[in-house]
C-alpha cells in the first residue's frame, strides 16, 4: 500500500471515527450490503444509485477518498485491515461506564472509578 493510499484511508478513518472504523472491521463481504463501509456507515448502500457520493457526502470526505476505500478493501483487505488496527490503536477513545452507580473512566485499558454521591435524596454518578 502506497503512502497516498494510507493518507487517504487515514482520511475516512478520521471522518468515521473509532467506533464506525471498528464496525467495519466486522465486515466479511466485498458488496455495497456487506463491505466494510456498508457496515462502518449501518446504511444498505446497495439502494442508493451513487452509492459513492452517498458516502462522501453522509460523512465529508471527497469522493475520490470513498473510491480509495474501496479499491484497497477489494484489492488489499489484509493491509487495509493493518492499517485500520494501527489507526485504532493510535486513537483509542475514552469510554465512560456507569456500573451499579459509579461512574468509570476507561482509557487506554486504564480504568479510573468516581464512586457514587448520594446528594438529598438522590444519588449522582
Amino acid at each position: 500500500m502506497s503512502p497516498q493510499q494510507k493518507v487517504l484511508l487515514t482520511e475516512v478513518f478520521e471522518a468515521l471515527g473509532p467506533e464506525r472504523v471498528t464496525r467495519g472491521l466486522q465486515a466479511s463481504g466485498h458488496s455495497w450490503r456487506d463491505c466494510f463501509l456498508a457496515l462502518a456507515t449501518a446504511h444498505q448502500l446497495e439502494q442508493y444509485p451513487r452509492k459513492e457520493h452517498f458516502v462522501s457526502t453522509l460523512f465529508d470526505v471527497p469522493v475520490r477518498v470513498v473510491n480509495a476505500v474501496v479499491r484497497a478493501w477489494d484489492h488489499d483487505e489484509q493491509a487495509f485491515r493493518a492499517l485500520a488496527a494501527e489507526w485504532l490503536e493510535l486513537n483509542r477513545a475514552a469510554a465512560l461506564v456507569c456500573s451499579n452507580g459509579d461512574l468509570r473512566l476507561v482509557v487506554d485499558d486504564k480504568t479510573w472509578v468516581v464512586p457514587a454521591i448520594k446528594v438529598a435524596g438522590a444519588t449522582l454518578g
